[in-house]
């Protein structure tokens, strides 16, 4: 297992180097990264899925309107978030979590994602202080919840370019010059256990030492 561990890290050094080779930039972009790891086998993916576990600080929320940022930095591991019980990371063997994290890539506990009724809903607004129990937007009807489906997109927050994601909160950001910028649309996610509700909108995707993979977004109950 490590020499394959160490074969594994030999051809991503390779092909990293190959890509600045190609690259003018000195700043790898998520497709930079993206195109390393669609090279590798599916050996070095299934042994790294198989070693994620929780990590220390990998979700930190604060303040009020809570606000949680997520070590989403891995290109193969979910970070697993549980609302219902404030915002904490919830460990991969477990059921009750509501959203998942990896990279840009955002799911709810549903579908082809997981067990649970969570899903997701975008209200149309963007002010997050109006969205409120009474004032859902575009989601007053249940119908307008949308659960988790295979979706298609080259990218460093892809395990494959084939991936299991939620549709509504697939272009939560804008991109430009290889810059993830939060859009401001106030989302409605149904919890796992199929009844609770919680407001969400999307804040960043940096750290504050601006490494990328580090989602943060305000939120708080309905």
């Amino acid at each position: 297992m490590e020499k394959v561990k160490y074969i594994n890290i030999l051809k991503l050094v390779s092909i990293y180097f190959l890509i600045l080779g190609c690259n003018s930039q000195t700043t790898s972009s998520d497709e930079d990264v993206a195109l390393a790891l669609l090279l590798l086998n599916t050996d070095a993916t299934q042994s790294e899925s198989g070693n994620c576990s929780l990590r220390e600080n990998g979700v930190v929320t604060s303040g009020s309107p809570l606000r949680t940022q997520v070590n989403a930095s891995s290109t193969r591991c979910w970070m697993l978030i549980s609302l219902e019980n404030n915002g904490i990371q919830i460990a991969g063997n477990e059921a009750n979590w509501d959203l998942r994290f990896r990279r840009f890539v955002i799911g709810t506990n549903s579908g082809t994602s997981g067990s649970g009724q969570s899903a997701a809903c975008d209200t149309g607004l963007t002010d997050f202080n109006v969205v409120n129990a009474g004032n859902k937007g575009n989601c007053s009807s249940n119908s307008e919840f949308i659960i988790d489906s295979i979706q298609t997109q080259e990218g460093a927050g892809f395990a494959d370019v084939n991936d299991s994601a939620n549709s509504v909160l697939f272009n939560w950001y804008s991109y430009n010059n290889t810059v993830l910028t939060a859009k401001t649309n106030v989302y409605i996610i149904r919890g796992s256990n199929g009844i609770t509700l919680f407001k969400l909108q999307m804040l960043d995707y940096y750290s504050a030492a601006g490494t990328s993979g580090y989602p943060q977004f305000r939120w708080s109950r309905l």
